[in-house]
């Protein structure tokens, strides 16, 4: 692994990580993360395992097997009347019902002098979808010690993973239960009322502490089970009263009674999910991968992936670990993906960065150092291309060989700077004559330069020669030593061939290279164009 720590004074290194910040800020912001972190949270649940139950929260269900011995649901108010009598004689003991006792009936008067003989007793009230109050007959009410509400809400998943612990001034049902055994039995610390409470579910219902309603008034749970404990009534069989699913139920038999139960069992055990806030989240997140983009920077492409791995997984037992101790600690989907998208970032940035100095590499090599034209080694690279494809596909190719006349005695005269310079404005000037992507002008050493015309007959490479002569001209570079002209200037020679396979490209390029000789030969400042001759 070869780390090195990054420039300061190039903040580029700060990119990688601030465009994955940019996109996952992007993506909290659309929502899109949401249902993989109920996934997760579903998982470290799992992960976590199950808990144990508070041995003082007791569940009386009003369950399919009641409803088919004591009849249709809802019951009249003697079943409950009955229920208060039957745990009087185990008092002390707190008693909550998980219902809205909302309409009047004559029975009413027994239920409330039952309540007021027991002493201790909660009874739920709530709001109906239009947001009127929904609360027990007065009468009931005042025979109550108090009330508190039973409003919830429940996520896409169907799971409830906070209650508001008051709302309009009225307590949550568990939270007035809390209080009211607070006074009575322990103290109980009550939470912040200002913000909503996490639930921390300890695992599966059927391990808490649940028996059947029939059962408790039919006298067949002994009355003393009850003694010193919270006991919450509410209905639990099928399609009566709202499901929950929970981290542990996912077969929606979670009902709202046990959500109280719950929610009372954190309360006894100072459990609740303590969570960071969501602002701090997000900058520690933005923190940490800024600060891992900038370290696996410099590593291998292994490395990245390993670490990446590794990281996924450390924030995965950190989440389980955090949770064994209470605490919500990170959005352990949303921070794997913010990780996994910092080292796609980081990676495809490496990638591009690489390809860019590959292509740079590349170029330097291709390209004449003096006049920034294609060299030598790139000529021969494409000639022998071109050369196969006009063979294969039949078709002309043209040569043209030139060189600048006197170069010698220039270099004599003015010097070899003035030199340098004079043939960077001839290899600009030849640049400039020929037009089409497929043509190559190339430096083919010293004062001699070449292009390469592709399908392109000798009328054609003639033409482009003139181009090149009289553009090389208009230049006006003075050569006193020049025997031709008082101006720089070239000599030309050209050769086209549709290619053969069994000829050689040394031919073509020998046949320009003739026409130059010859072109020199004649006085040169001009052009000839020699004839191919297969060998």
């Amino acid at each position: 692994m070869n780390w090195q720590f990054p420039n300061w004074r190039n903040l580029s290194w700060l990119l990688p990580g601030s465009i994955a910040s940019l996109i996952f800020l992007l993506i909290l912001k659309l929502g899109i993360l949401n249902p993989l972190e109920r996934l997760a949270y579903i998982s470290l649940f799992q992960l976590r395992g199950e808990i144990p139950w508070s041995q003082q929260v007791v569940v009386i269900g009003i369950d399919d097997a009641s409803i088919q011995q004591l009849g249709r649901f809802p019951w009249p108010r003697q079943q409950y009347t009955t229920l208060l009598q039957q745990l009087s004689t185990a008092k002390p003991n707190l008693v909550v019902f998980d219902m809205v006792f909302s309409e009047t009936t004559g029975a009413d008067p027994q239920l409330a002098q039952a309540m007021q003989q027991h002493g201790l007793v909660v009874i739920a009230q709530a709001w109906d979808y239009q947001g009127k109050p929904w609360l027990p007959t007065t009468k009931l009410q005042a025979a109550a010690i108090d009330t508190g509400h039973i409003s919830k809400s429940q996520d896409a998943d169907g799971i409830t993973r906070q209650i508001s612990p008051q709302i309009q001034g009225i307590p949550a049902l568990g939270l007035i239960t809390g209080q009211i055994y607070s006074s009575t039995w322990e103290h109980v610390h009550i939470p912040n009322l200002n913000e909503p409470l996490w639930l921390n579910y300890p695992g599966k219902i059927r391990h808490a502490s649940v028996y059947s309603f029939a059962d408790v008034v039919q006298g067949k749970i002994p009355a003393q089970t009850f003694k010193d404990k919270i006991v919450l009534v509410g209905v639990t069989a099928i399609g009566i009263d709202s499901v929950n699913s929970t981290p542990f139920e996912r077969d929606s038999r979670f009902s709202g009674v046990y959500l109280h139960a719950v929610f009372i069992n954190n309360l006894l055990q100072q459990n609740f999910l303590r969570r960071f806030q969501p602002e701090s989240l997000i900058i520690l997140l933005v923190l940490i991968n800024i600060s891992w983009s900038l370290v696996i920077t410099r590593w291998h492409l292994h490395w990245q992936l390993l670490g990446w791995l590794g990281g996924c997984l450390g924030y995965l037992v950190v989440g389980v670990f955090a949770l064994k101790l209470g605490y919500w600690l990170l959005p352990v989907a949303s921070a794997m993906i913010f990780l996994s998208l910092t080292t796609v970032v980081v990676i495809i940035n490496q990638q591009f960065q690489q390809a860019i100095a590959i292509q740079y590499l590349k170029r330097q090599i291709n390209i004449d150092g003096l006049t920034q034209i294609a060299n030598r080694r790139c000529f021969n690279e494409y000639f022998h291309q071109e050369w196969r494809r006009a063979a294969r596909e039949q078709t002309l190719l043209s040569l043209i060989i030139c060189d600048v006349d006197f170069f010698k005695k220039y270099n004599d005269s003015y010097g070899h700077q003035a030199g340098d310079i004079c043939l960077q404005q001839v290899a600009q000037a030849l640049q400039q004559s020929i037009k089409r992507p497929a043509d190559l002008v190339a430096r083919y050493g010293g004062e001699e330069f070449v292009v390469i015309l592709p399908n392109t007959n000798a009328q054609g490479a003639i033409h482009i020669a003139e181009i090149m002569r009289t553009n090389v001209k208009a230049l006006e570079i003075p050569h006193i030593a020049s025997e031709v002209s008082e101006y720089v200037s070239l000599s030309i020679g050209i050769a086209t061939t549709i290619p053969d396979h069994q000829d050689s490209e040394k031919t073509l390029i020998e046949t320009a290279d003739q026409g130059l000789y010859t072109a020199k030969q004649k006085g040169r400042d001009q052009i000839v164009f020699q004839e191919w001759r297969s060998p």
